[in-house]
């Protein structure tokens, strides 16, 4: 099983190229939930913006590592 920590890593090699962040310093959060890791990059929209609520988003196999899908945030 990896870790949390490698399944943020495997998520940010994932998204070089394909993801532009906002904000290189926001957060990154990640939840377990059925042998899968969900990380977010989270993204923080002022008030009253009608937007996702992340950059990207990426469930991750806890076992393999192998990344189970990839959302982007239009």
């Amino acid at each position: 099983m990896i870790s949390k920590e490698q399944a943020i890593a495997i998520a940010r090699q994932e998204i070089v190229d394909e993801v532009t962040l906002l904000d290189e310093n926001e957060p990154v959060t990640i939840t377990e939930e059925d042998g899968r890791y969900v990380v977010t990059f989270v993204r923080h929209n002022p008030p009253g913006t009608r937007a996702a609520d992340y950059d990207a988003r990426l469930t991750i196999d806890a076992n393999t590592g192998e990344v189970l899908q990839f959302l982007v945030a239009s």
